[in-house]
């Protein structure tokens, strides 16, 4: 694993010490203000799974919550209808339940969207595993 940074204003784990980010300390929990509870447990579902994982460090910035190994391998974002969440694929994810999957750069960036806890399944830990793993 990289050496990892922290930045000394917000605390936020960065991958070198002259990364840029969003400067400000923000709450997870601030994210979920007035979002559905359906919304709030899939975060949670997700959250749980990566939660002892001490080589995974999780913060939040302004509209969003990210998951940071030696990259950034997630980022969910709460919606006022669902919760987004983006993550990394070395190649196309054919797959109907994907908002989207695009080549960025190298790799594919892929979106998916929960409306609930009940949406997310082992098939998604196991993209968003894939993409731990390219980080």
């Amino acid at each position: 694993m990289l050496e990892k940074h922290t930045c000394p204003n917000c605390k936020r784990a960065l991958r070198s010490a002259s990364a840029w980010h969003y400067c400000k300390e923000v709450a997870i929990d601030d994210l979920f203000l007035n979002k559905t509870d359906e919304i709030v447990l899939a975060f949670d579902r997700i959250y749980q799974n990566y939660l002892d994982n001490e080589e995974v460090e999780i913060s939040a910035t302004k509209n969003c919550v990210v998951f940071l190994r030696n990259k950034t391998f997630l980022v969910v974002k709460p919606m006022k209808k669902w919760l987004e969440v983006k993550f990394y694929s070395e190649g196309v994810i054919d797959d109907d339940s994907l908002h989207k999957c695009e080549l960025w750069g190298k790799k594919y960036h892929c979106v998916v969207r929960f409306e609930s806890e009940h949406q997310i399944n082992q098939r998604f830990f196991e993209y968003f595993e894939g993409s731990y793993g390219m980080s």
